[in-house]
């Protein structure tokens, strides 16, 4: 029986799979190959935003700002020739400057030079913040080159998977399947070749049928490449800080900043920055004061990291962990808050490729689970006196999140903690405030850390200059502040908002200090019967209104329970689930993420103790206290939740204070205690042993003065 002929593959439908396979070919290949253009693109994006802030910044300087040096330079010539402003002048050249009437050679000579330090002064102090309320075209320009880099990144390893598997087998495909396109060749095609081209054919086809033909991944490249100014300004609304953390690997971060500042020694500083970093398991982009902390934490191996809140310490604690699992280290824990105990094991998955075992209460299934699979154990101080680890199991790294609860030496879970510090290589203690109330604390915590330094430090605590004291804290202590390193953050405008009591309010004020209850004391203005009747409500429901119109959202933060059910009961259904301290962790999380979706003029209200650590809420813009708080560090706390890194809008901050009050003492002794703060916890002067005076002494002080003084007046 003879052999059937092979049949020719038909023409159209060859000539369509070569045409739509070459295309997706090259697609992927370019897809692959594009990072060096997206980056330049970036850069230059950048170079013309940068050059256009320098522009306006040199157009501000009147022309007279040449002559602040008293050169004697006659600048009524140049504003008469049309010279208003130091930009218009650094444009002009020599000759054109000596052409100017009454202008020789030996003033244009000195125009030039003191034109040329203005312009080099400008540019190296000028600091640049990205418009996200009204962006120029600069802006935009930057932003959405800015997006496609970042956004295009998994989609590019995607592609280059893509074509790597395909490419070799597809240009094999293609050649044999073009051979079939003549029909006169075809006729002298043997008959073994004939089967090679129709196989061919049909592998292409199927390739085409396959994922390598669905479009999926070049549609996912085509629309970030695309996108909407809509889009690319939402996600840079919500994830600011990965895009200058995307200049800074560009090396175009225009803050002027040094990432170690807090006095290190120059010795120290260099050995941290020359360490190695293999970070092959972060999926996080890292500032480079972060950079720096990651590898102050794995240089230095027993540290306190007390970053100003806001500055990214869990992600410096993540990158910290990813490096050390690099070089082969298995196991690490975090022990923190219950508070925040969801909140890590959220950020570890999205900052690493770690897995994450939550362990707590009494969970020995969880723990006997991390210490088979390794990487991140995440349970909280309560936890950990219930473990029961194996003698010579040991531990890589150990977090302690606000390291400031451990604090005391005789307390339990201190004591539990110390039990596992004796079993790790790596300690990190983090605490935005660890030295808040007394010398002896930031000595304790130390001495967990580095004995011999605290041995050193009981020495001198109350005779060393700031200086000294920096320097012996040096190796196991590293504070920035938001000043320090973040330059790109937008204004934080606080403001007393002074109300007058109203009759009633004077009322209720005068029946608690009577009772001398100063808790009571302390909600003045928001005991009234109907919050028709009070003045702080007032001005909370405007400032609410005000900051729906302008399309922002915000926190409210009070001490009282009772206060918040009260402010959620006046906003009604543009206010979240309250916070307090009975809601969950996680439930905790699910209203932050609520409140971020939610439109413009929502509202987030919070017992200041529970929203105040742990949740990041960079989609409000202004805070509002309702009664001043005992601690100053409590409202930076809270203030922090806002006024973060990310953070992209100015951060407005209200205070509701009752007139001729316990207010005004409370503030008073606020800007004191805050003052104190500042020269200790960032300069480590050591000129006093506690920050915090009896407090109940001065309660019973301040509310005794205060019953007096109502009593006196009224007595008038």
């Amino acid at each position: 029986m003879a052999k059937e002929k092979a049949i020719r593959p038909d023409s159209q439908r060859t000539k369509t799979l070569l045409e739509t396979a070459s295309r997706i070919d090259t697609r992927l290949r370019e897809a692959m190959d594009s990072e060096p253009v997206q980056r330049r693109a970036a850069q230059d994006a950048a170079q013309a935003l940068f050059d256009q802030r320098m522009r306006s910044a040199l157009e501000e300087m009147d022309i007279e700002h040449i002559n602040r040096a008293k050169q004697g330079i006659r600048v009524s010539l140049l504003r008469d020739a049309g010279i208003q402003n130091v930009y218009q002048a650094s444009r002009l050249s020599f000759s054109e400057i000596c052409a100017i009437d009454g202008l020789g050679e030996q003033s244009a000579w000195k125009i030039l030079d003191i034109v040329k330090q203005i312009t080099q002064n400008t540019r190296d102090t000028l600091q640049i913040r990205i418009q996200a309320e009204n962006p120029g075209q600069t802006d935009d320009a930057l932003i959405r080159s800015l997006y496609v880099l970042i956004h295009f990144r998994p989609l590019r390893q995607a592609c280059a998977l893509a074509y790597r598997a395909n490419h070799a087998p597809l240009q094999q495909e293609l050649q044999l399947a073009r051979q079939s396109l003549s029909g006169f060749g075809w006729l002298f095609k043997s008959a073994g070749k004939k089967e090679q081209i129709l196989a061919a054919v049909e592998r292409l086809s199927a390739r085409l049928d396959g994922p390598f033909g669905d479009g999926a991944l070049l549609e996912s490249c085509e629309k970030v490449e695309t996108a909407s100014p809509y889009v690319y300004w939402a996600d840079y609304r919500q994830n600011a800080a990965a895009y200058y953390a995307e200049l800074e690997q560009l090396g175009l971060a225009w803050e002027k900043h040094d990432a170690a500042p807090g006095g290190l020694p120059a010795q120290l500083a260099a050995e941290i920055e020359a360490q190695a970093l293999d970070l092959k398991y972060l999926k996080a982009t890292l500032r480079s004061y972060q950079t720096f902390g990651t590898k102050y934490i794995v240089h230095q191996k027993r540290t306190l990291l007390g970053d100003e809140m806001g500055l990214g310490k869990t992600v410096q604690a993540i990158a910290a962990m990813a490096a050390l699992k690099a070089e082969g280290k298995s196991h690490f824990m975090i022990v923190c808050p219950a508070s925040v105990l969801v909140n890590w094991c959220r950020e570890i998955p999205k900052h690493s490729a770690l897995e994450v075992t939550k362990i707590h209460g009494n969970d020995e299934a969880s723990l006997l689970h991390w210490r088979e699979n390794g990487d991140v154990a995440v349970t909280t101080y309560e936890s950990i006196s219930r473990f029961r680890i194996p003698e010579r199991f040991r531990i890589s790294m150990v977090v302690a999140d606000e390291a400031h609860y451990v604090k005391n030496p005789e307390t339990q879970r201190t004591k539990a903690l110390s039990t596992l510090l004796e079993k790790t290589e790596y300690i990190l203690f983090m605490s935005g405030t660890p030295l808040e109330n007394r010398v002896e604390e930031m000595c304790f915590l130390t001495s967990c850390l580095r004995p011999e330094i605290a041995k050193e430090l009981e020495s001198v605590k109350y005779l060393s200059t700031a200086e000294q004291f920096r320097q012996q804290l040096a190796p196991v202590y590293l504070r920035r502040t938001r000043e320090d390193v973040l330059q790109e953050l937008p204004d934080l405008i606080e403001k007393e908002q002074w109300c007058v009591l109203n009759e009633q309010e004077q009322r209720a004020y005068y029946d608690a200090v009577m009772s001398e209850n100063f808790m009571a004391i302390r909600q003045v203005s928001w005991q009234t019967a109907s919050l028709k009747d009070s003045s702080k409500a007032a001005r909370l429901l405007e400032l609410c209104d005000q900051a729906k119109e302008q399309q922002r959202k915000v926190i409210v933060f009070s001490f009282f329970r009772t206060t918040l059910q009260k402010v959620a009961e006046l906003l009604g259904p543009r206010c979240m689930e309250p916070i307090t301290g009975s809601i969950s962790p996680q439930r905790r999380q699910e209203i932050v993420d609520e409140f971020t979706k939610a439109e413009d003029g929502a509202v987030l209200v919070s017992q200041v103790q529970a929203g105040g650590t742990g949740l990041n809420i960079q989609s409000a813009s202004v805070v509002i206290f309702c009664e001043p708080q005992i601690k100053p560090s409590i409202e930076n706390q809270a203030i922090s939740r806002a006024y973060r890194m990310g953070q992209v809008r100015d951060v407005l901050v209200y205070r509701l204070l009752a007139d001729d009050t316990v207010d005004e003492q409370i503030m008073e002794l606020l800007r004191n205690k805050q003052n104190l703060f500042d020269t200790f916890a960032d300069e480590s002067v050591v000129g006093t042993e506690s920050l915090k005076p009896g407090e109940q002494d001065w309660i019973n002080r301040m509310v005794e003065a205060e019953k007096q003084r109502l009593q006196q007046s009224r007595a008038q």
